[in-house]
């Protein structure tokens, strides 16, 4: 099973998966954020805040994160263990990441507990949700579960 999981072809599925689903989660915090809080969502800055450096760098770790380490994680984690097809998969597991970065990541970027904000907080959902759709889409349903 565990070998089925990280096959190059899964491994590449979920490398580009984590790829459009970062690009997802980036442009909805920039063009349709605006539109249910009034402003954009920034994951770059909030980033590059907590670790003190610049927008850039923010930006290139917040891509680096869901594009290597969100999907080699799901293919670890939550590909062959969690239930339903593929997009429900995804979806699955990116709440507990969610919930870390509301409760963890918020506060260390000094934003607080779900940004002290439930509008901002439901919109960071939102990318979530569509980060791990797109994500469980693109790897698809295991075989044996299908």
């Amino acid at each position: 099973m565990f070998k089925d999981n990280v096959s190059t072809s899964n491994i590449v599925k979920a490398l580009i998966g984590g790829f459009l689903g970062t690009l997802a989660f980036t442009l909805m915090g920039k063009f349709i954020a605006p539109h249910l809080i009034g402003h954009s969502m920034n994951v770059a800055a909030i980033i590059a805040h907590m670790l003190g450096t610049s927008d850039t760098v923010g930006l290139m770790m917040h891509f680096m994160v869901g594009t290597i380490v969100f999907p080699i994680a799901y293919l670890l984690i939550g590909y062959s263990r969690l239930p339903g097809s593929g997009w429900l998969r995804g979806l699955l597991f990116l709440i507990p990441i969610y919930l870390g970065a509301m409760l963890v990541v918020m506060p260390m970027a000094g934003k607080g507990i779900f940004f002290h904000s439930m509008p901002m907080s439901m919109v960071a959902l939102m990318g979530h949700m569509v980060y791990g759709i797109i994500l469980g889409l693109v790897v698809g349903t295991p075989k044996n579960n299908k």
